[in-house]
């Protein structure tokens, strides 16, 4: 049976030849391809069948599949293996999904995610597996040493200086840890910040790394921050540490990460299944981890349930003082037993794939009041100090970052 595209095809054929005779093409050499293209222009038959779709306020890479009447398993299956790839938690309104779809919509062959600007996700989509690639267009990245005083607001301060806001966050959640600002922060306070400035297409982008920063006033007193940047891209302990190398933590931070390098494969929500592929409430957050991988308890408590439970698999559950629960889930082995008393920072299992799961991860939950709440509702912090090793590191760095700064004196 000749379809609408064989036809318009037989078409083309035809006009191509006739335009060898009448001595449009030659005979002797084949058509070049703006011909062609000009060709399938005027017959209408498209060359790129990409589908473009923008993720909108409140939307995600289901809804926008969805929409395109892609079918909920193979949906499930694609945006689970590309939380492998891709920290979902990074996925903004305003980032473009492009889709390339068999002729029969049934099955995405290709698919292109772009977030900021310079950085585009490509995938090759097989029956089984994504095949991934990253394209990172050319940025322009100054170090600077900026200077200011407070006047106003730090965030107000920071941005005056030309920091962008991501940078900026990062300092002040950083510096109060040390400084109480509504009560010794004051006007002409002085700080100083040596941090990366990233530009593309001569326009300052979020994503550079800052590196040192000084805070004085008469009654905040001096502090100084320094980066550590773990060999792990994805470690919790790349940060702002002090001179010594301790933690920044406030005294009231007592929630650390499960695992010691966090990327997010599934976030908290109504997500379409991955084993059963239609819409469900996924209560707590997947973080990708290679199988038996660490975990932690977040916070001192007592373990209520370690033993195998049905869709969980080889499961963790910790009461902890502020009556919150905290929920290991899908573990390759368990390293507590009900009735003991754990510490923040104490591994409590290994990442596993038990239970109805598609691969090593690991669940975790939090539950308040017997319901089950969004973990990122917690402000979670590095949950041990730097060993000795990491520690040597940190010094090291440190002392680049000091030799750095005596060039701008």
């Amino acid at each position: 049976m000749f379809t609408g595209r064989n036809i318009l095809l037989g078409l083309v054929i035809l006009i191509l030849i006739a335009f060898t005779f009448l001595g449009v093409i030659n005979p002797h050499r084949k058509p070049s391809k703006s011909q062609i293209d000009t060709l399938l222009v005027a017959q209408a038959i498209p060359k790129d069948e990409w589908i473009v779709e923008v993720v909108p306020p409140n939307g995600s890479l289901y809804g926008l599949m969805e929409k395109n009447g892609i079918p909920l398993p193979e949906i499930a299956r694609v945006t689970f293996q590309f939380g492998d790839f891709i920290d979902v938690t990074t996925i903004q309104p305003g980032d473009t999904l492009k889709l390339k779809l068999t002729d029969d919509k049934q099955r995405i062959m290709k698919m292109s995610f772009i977030q900021e600007p310079t950085l585009r996700h490509l995938f090759t989509v097989t029956p089984d597996s994504l095949i991934y690639k990253e394209e990172q267009l050319p940025v322009k990245t100054v170090t600077k040493l900026l200077k200011g005083n407070l006047s106003g607001t730090l965030s107000n301060s920071l941005k005056e200086v030309g920091l962008p806001l991501q940078s900026a966050q990062q300092i002040i959640n950083a510096l109060e840890t040390k400084i109480n600002f509504r009560r010794n922060a004051k006007t002409e306070d002085e700080f100083q910040v040596l941090a990366d400035l990233r530009y593309f297409e001569g326009k300052l982008i979020p994503g550079g790394k800052v590196y040192y920063v000084s805070y004085k006033g008469k009654s905040a007193g001096s502090h100084e921050l320094f980066r550590y940047e773990d060999p792990s891209p994805k470690s919790v302990l790349t940060g702002l540490y002090g001179p010594d190398g301790k933690i920044v933590r406030s005294s009231g931070s007592g929630v650390g990460f499960p695992l010691a390098s966090m990327h997010v494969r599934s976030k908290f929500g109504r997500r379409i299944d991955p084993v059963y592929g239609g819409w469900a409430m996924h209560q707590g957050i997947d973080y990708k981890a290679a199988m038996g991988t660490k975990t932690y308890a977040v916070a001192d408590g007592t373990v209520i349930a370690a033993s195998y439970s049905g869709g969980w698999g080889n499961q963790v559950r910790i009461r902890h003082p502020n009556g919150l629960i905290t929920q290991h889930a899908h573990l390759s082995a368990i390293k507590v037993r009900v009735g003991q008393k754990v510490s923040k920072g104490q591994v409590v299992g290994l990442v596993g794939s038990t239970g109805k799961s598609t691969g090593p991860h690991l669940h975790f939950g939090l539950m308040k009041n017997g319901v089950w709440i969004n973990p990122t509702n917690l402000n979670m912090v590095a949950t041990r100090e730097l060993t000795v090793i990491e520690l040597k590191d940190f010094h090291q760095q440190k002392q680049k970052i000091l030799d750095k700064l005596q060039q701008y004196k």
